[in-house]
C-alpha cells in the first residue's frame, strides 16, 4: 500500500524563488543582501532607539535621519556613475566593509548623540554606493523574463533582513549585553556580507571608459535621467516609489512617538507591534507577479500607490478606528466587549500597518522590474541612484517637519498629512507630464 506523500515546506516554495534560487550567482546575490541588511537594519534601529532614549524629542529622531539622508545632495551623480563604471562585486564588496569599520569606529569612540549623528551621516555614505550597485547588479545575474520575480526575491531579501535586524539582533541586544556587542556584531555580518558578495559570478568587469571630469560625471546622469523620462511609464513609477519611500521614512522616524504615546508601549517593543507587517510584505512579494500579468506596469504601480496613501491615512485615524474595535460585542457576548483600549490600538495599528507594506512592496517590485526591463542595462546604475537621491532630499523637509509636527500636534495627525502631501505630488507629477507627452504602459 503507497502511502501518501506529504507535500514539504520548502524556502523555495515560500519565496516563489524556484530555480532562480538555485543559481549559484543571484543565490550568492540574496545572501549577501540578507546578511548586509540584517546588519544595517539592526545598527540603524539600535541607533534610533538610542537617539530617543538620550533626548526624548521626536525632532532628534528626525535630525538623525537627516543625517543619514543628507550626503545624497552631494554624492548622487558620483555614486551612480561609478556604480555604472566599476564591477558591481567591488562596489558592494567596499561599502561594506567601509560599514564594518564605522560600526568598530562607534565603539571605540563611544555613543554619544553627537557620535551616532556623524555615524550615520558615514553610514549613509556606503549606503548611496551599496543600493544602486545592488539593483544594478541584478541583470548581470538573472535573464529578462525573471526581472519581476528575482525583484520579488530580493525584497524577501529586505525582510528577512529587517527580521533578523530589527526583530531579532538589535532587541536581544538591547535587552540584554547592550549596543556595543551589537555594533561589533554588525561589523563581523558587514566583512561576511562583502567577501560573499565578491564571491557573486557574473557581476561584470569595468566599463567602458568615459570622460572622468565632474563636467563628464554630470552629463553622464543627465543622460540617462533624460532617457528614463522618454519611458514615460517608467519615470512616473520611480516618481511614486520615490513618494513611497519618503512616506516611509517618516514613518521610520514617527515609530518610537506613536508606539510611546499612542499605544503607550517602551519604544524598544514597537517592532513587535510593527513585524506582524511582514505579512503584507509577503503577500505583497507572492502576488505581484500574478497581478503583473494581468495588469499594465503602470496600472499596478498606480493602484498600489493609491492603497498605499489610504492605509498612511488610516494609521492617523488608528483612534477612531480602534473605538469601533473595542466596541465590537458579537451576539453580547462580552461585557463591554472582547478587548481593552490599549489591545484594540495594538491590533488596528497593526492591521493598517500590513496593508501599508502590502502597497509599498508591490510599488518597489514593479517600479523597479520596470526600470530593470526598459532602461539600457549601462544606465541603471544612474537611475537607481537618481532614485535615492530623489527619495532622500524629498524625505529631509518632510521628516524635519514630521517630527516638529509631532512634537507640537501629536503623533497621529502626521500620517494624514503626509498622505494627503504625497497624493497631491503625485497628481501633479501625473498631470505635468501627461501634458508633455501619452503614457507608456
Amino acid at each position: 500500500m503507497l502511502s501518501a506523500r506529504v507535500p514539504r515546506l520548502s524556502w523555495a516554495a515560500i519565496t516563489g524563488g524556484g530555480s532562480l534560487l538555485q543559481e549559484e550567482a543571484f543565490r550568492r546575490l540574496w545572501i549577501g543582501r540578507v546578511i548586509s541588511h540584517g546588519a544595517y537594519n539592526a545598527v540603524l534601529y539600535t541607533l534610533l532607539i538610542l537617539v530617543v532614549q538620550k533626548t526624548g524629542a521626536s525632532i532628534h529622531a528626525s535630525l538623525l535621519v537627516v543625517s543619514y539622508i543628507l550626503p545624497t545632495a552631494t554624492l548622487g551623480t558620483i555614486s551612480g556613475v561609478v556604480v555604472d563604471r566599476l564591477p558591481k562585486g567591488m562596489v558592494l564588496f567596499g561599502a561594506n566593509l567601509g560599514r564594518a569599520v564605522l560600526l568598530l569606529g562607534l565603539v571605540v569612540i563611544g555613543d554619544s548623540v553627537w557620535a551616532i549623528y556623524g555615524i550615520a551621516l558615514l553610514l549613509a555614505v556606503t549606503t548611496q554606493f551599496a543600493s544602486p550597485a545592488e539593483s544594478a547588479a541584478l541583470p548581470l545575474v538573472v535573464e529578462q523574463r525573471d526581472f519581476m520575480r528575482a525583484n520579488s526575491i530580493n525584497n524577501l531579501g529586505s525582510l528577512a533582513g529587517q527580521a533578523v535586524g530589527m526583530a531579532g539582533l538589535a532587541p536581544a541586544c538591547l535587552a540584554t549585553v547592550g549596543a556595543d556587542p551589537l555594533f561589533m556584531v554588525a561589523a563581523l555580518m558587514c566583512v561576511g556580507a562583502a567577501v560573499v558578495f565578491m564571491g557573486v559570478p557574473g557581476l561584470g568587469g569595468l566599463r567602458p571608459a568615459g570622460g572622468t571630469s565632474i563636467s563628464d560625471v554630470r552629463a553622464d546622469f543627465a543622460r540617462a535621467w533624460s532617457t528614463l523620462t522618454r519611458d514615460v511609464g517608467t519615470y512616473m513609477s520611480v516618481i511614486i516609489l520615490v513618494l513611497a519611500s519618503a512616506s516611509a521614512l517618516v514613518c521610520v522616524v514617527l515609530v518610537p512617538r506613536y508606539a510611546d504615546k499612542v499605544m503607550e508601549i517602551p519604544a524598544r517593543n514597537a517592532i513587535f507591534v510593527f513585524a506582524p507587517a511582514g505579512l503584507g510584505i509577503l503577500a505583497g512579494l507572492r502576488l505581484v507577479e500574478w497581478m503583473a500579468r494581468r495588469l499594465p506596469r503602470s496600472w499596478l504601480v498606480g493602484g498600489a500607490f493609491g492603497l498605499f496613501v489610504g492605509a498612511l491615512a488610516a494609521l492617523g485615524m488608528v483612534r477612531q478606528s480602534a473605538d469601533g474595535l473595542e466596541d465590537l460585542n458579537p451576539f453580547g457576548l462580552f461585557s463591554p466587549g472582547p478587548m481593552g483600549e490599549q489591545a484594540a490600538l495594538i491590533l488596528t495599528t497593526m492591521g493598517f500597518a500590513t496593508v501599508l507594506a502590502f502597497a509599498y512592496t508591490v510599488i518597489g517590485v514593479a517600479s523597479r522590474a520596470m526600470v530593470n526591463e526598459r532602461v539600457p542595462l549601462e544606465m541603471q546604475g544612474r537611475v537607481f541612484a537618481a532614485q535615492v537621491v530623489l527619495t532622500n532630499l524629498a524625505s529631509i523637509p518632510a521628516i524635519l517637519l514630521s517630527g516638529a509636527l509631532a512634537d507640537k500636534m501629536g503623533v497621529t495627525p502626521v500620517p494624514i498629512i503626509v498622505a494627503g502631501a504625497i497624493l497631491a505630488a503625485a497628481l501633479w507629477a501625473g498631470a505635468r507630464v501627461a501634458a508633455k507627452q501619452p503614457m507608456v504602459s
